[in-house]
């Protein structure tokens, strides 16, 4: 009766047999590409959706975080705010629509991306 032991250097079953070595799978034949279809590399990729909104962060006085905290607690019944980020994002987008409407005809300025704004203490000053 012949042996089966498993190897681990081979990773297979061997027996006292040699084993078949196995057979490379056909190739499969070339897909010629259409006219109508789109190469898949010019399709845009979809929007990764989170469940929260990307964050942002700059630096502020403390004494003035501590009096936006107590706006958003003493008036919340009546505004709706119901947290810092919802009052400050009001309060950030009223400003561009003031300035929208004061220098640029009310028309949204093109927007700017993270790491494209002038960074550190502007030169001269």
């Amino acid at each position: 009766m012949a042996r089966k032991t498993l190897s681990s250097l081979v990773g297979r079953l061997e027996d006292d047999q040699p084993a078949e070595t196995p057979q490379p799978a056909p190739a499969a034949a070339p897909v010629e590409k259409t006219a109508e279809a789109a190469p898949a590399a010019e399709a845009p990729a979809p929007k990764k959706r989170t469940k929260y909104p990307p964050k942002v962060s700059f630096y502020q006085e403390l004494e003035d975080t501590d009096r936006i905290r107590g706006a958003i607690l003493h008036t919340f019944a009546q505004e709706g705010f119901r947290n810092l980020s919802q009052f400050l994002n009001a309060a950030a987008m009223k400003e561009v629509e003031r300035l929208e409407a004061k220098y640029n005809d009310g028309k949204p300025f093109p927007p700017v991306k993270a790491r494209e704004l002038p960074q550190g203490r502007p030169m001269g000053v």
